[in-house]
């Protein structure tokens, strides 16, 4: 209460609502209003511009109800480079069709080297599978195209983060492009890193060799590079390589060895976990820590889910209330001719001259309830 006896609680609370409010509206804005919103944005002074971007995307980020990425597509064209990288980066996560095309298309046409570098790593969201099921075939197809020409023919920055995204989409050309980039990497220490990164994200554990090489780089970014490109390869009989990065004096790389373990997550990687949380650096015991209480819940939501729950997902109820499975095993076809058959009501049935007709004669009776219904009764 102030001084003049107003609520000051309750103006808070309607402030707040009348905020969440404005927010929801704008997540549902279709791509024509979107675009009118963004024109009036150009007499926004432009670290306001930048700043709503950057609101918008933290709220999208911890609310997955809400989405604002028509704004953000349409702020693609923004003149300000700083507004494109906001949005490049803000569509990271993939999502349908206009995304990847708004995508593409900043990689292809935009006139900042940063920002087509941020569209070229943001599409590295469309190789989870559970983001190419939102986009036709045409549109992977495209997306790829992109990433190989910007790989081949894109400057420096832009040509590794490409790489690194069509690595991902597990291309058949992404292995020569690695191979060639690396060679040409070699005194270039930024380009390195994403050469590495990109035998990581490739799938193709016969790129260990190089990545288990990159360790005892004289550069600790590429010796990062190398340890979270190990953790996408390596499985248990790996783990034991980890050793040398896991002592490197440079914390960020401890750090880096303690999350590619977390990645590997075999019983000899949880035991260096273990370890590392005796660790004399404070970061590397919180983040190990960390990593071990993360796959203990994995662990325990394992074992939580029952047969039960299973069945329930699956058939829509309990594993005891399904009717156990049809036995045919005692119904053995007729070969002989004349054969007869009993039904369970004691009824003889006349049967054909020739195994065919007897299969014909008796068809009805083999795919009616009373049969199926007989079939389970001992």
């Amino acid at each position: 209460m102030t001084l003049d006896g107003t609520n000051t609680s309750s103006d808070a609370n309607a402030a707040d609502t009348a905020v969440s409010d404005m927010l929801r509206e704008l997540s549902g804005v279709d791509d024509g209003r979107a675009r009118e919103i963004v024109r009036a944005w150009h007499d926004w002074e432009l670290a306001d511009v930048v700043d709503t971007i950057v609101e918008l995307r933290t709220v999208a980020e911890s609310d997955r109800s809400v989405e604002f990425d028509a704004l953000f597509r349409a702020a693609m064209t923004f003149p300000s480079e700083k507004v494109r990288l906001e949005c490049a980066l803000a569509l990271s996560n993939g999502g349908g069709f206009n995304i990847a095309n708004a995508l593409v298309d900043t990689l292809e046409r935009d006139a900042s080297e940063t920002v087509r570098a941020a569209a070229a790593e943001s599409l590295h969201a469309f190789a989870d599978p559970t983001q190419s099921r939102n986009i036709a075939g045409a549109a992977r197809t495209r997306i790829a195209s992109a990433l190989k020409h910007a790989a081949a023919n894109d400057t420096g920055a832009v040509r590794g983060k490409a790489l690194r995204s069509l690595a991902a989409m597990r291309d058949e050309d992404a292995p020569d492009m690695i191979d060639a980039m690396f060679d040409e990497a070699i005194d270039d220490l930024a380009l390195m890193s994403d050469v590495v990164l990109a035998m990581g994200e490739s799938g193709d554990r016969s790129w260990l060799p190089s990545i288990e090489d990159a360790f005892f780089s004289s550069d600790a970014q590429i010796r990062i590079a190398a340890v979270i490109a190990f953790g996408n390869l390596a499985n248990d009989d790996d783990v034991e390589s980890l050793s040398e990065p896991f002592d490197d004096h440079v914390l960020e790389v401890q750090m880096a060895t303690v999350q590619a373990l977390a990645n590997i997550a075999t019983p000899q990687a949880r035991e260096m976990l273990s370890l590392a949380v005796s660790s004399s650096e404070p970061a590397v015991q919180r983040i190990a820590q960390a990593a071990l209480d993360m796959l203990k819940a994995e662990d325990d939501l394992m074992y939580a889910v029952s047969p039960n729950m299973v069945a329930q997902g699956l058939f829509g109820m309990p594993l005891g209330d399904r009717k156990p499975a049809r036995d045919l095993s005692r119904y053995d076809a007729p070969t002989e001719e004349g054969w007869a058959n009993i039904t369970p009501t004691g009824q003889e049935v006349e049967v054909a001259e020739t195994p065919e007709d007897i299969g014909e004669d008796l068809e009805d009776y083999f795919e009616s309830d009373e049969f199926f219904r007989a079939s389970n009764t001992d």
